[in-house]
């Protein structure tokens, strides 16, 4: 029973690793993103104030959304591995 507790851990954590990579690539993507955003922003004299203003603001709100995703998700990876800890994780092959 041992060997399968420490093979779920290890397939958890493997999957953890799998999301983290994920995240950091999404993340430096829409970094540069922003970055390129800000770049076009500052060019487009042509452009009105408000509507950079609606593009920077939409650019926080995504920031916000994806920082509210991750720390849902690696809650619940928490919440998890707590569970295995603390052995009230169902039993398998019961």
């Amino acid at each position: 029973m041992e060997q399968q507790m420490n093979a779920v851990k290890q397939m958890i954590e493997m999957q953890k690793a799998g999301f983290d990579s994920i995240i950091n690539s999404t993340l430096m993507f829409l970094n540069q993103s922003d970055v390129m955003l800000n770049s076009f922003l500052g060019l487009a004299t042509w452009m009105p104030e408000e509507m950079k203003n609606a593009f920077r603001q939409q650019t926080e709100t995504k920031k916000q959304a994806f920082e509210f995703f991750k720390k849902s998700i690696d809650d619940g990876y928490d919440n998890l591995m707590k569970l295995l800890a603390e052995g009230k994780f169902p039993k398998f092959g019961q």
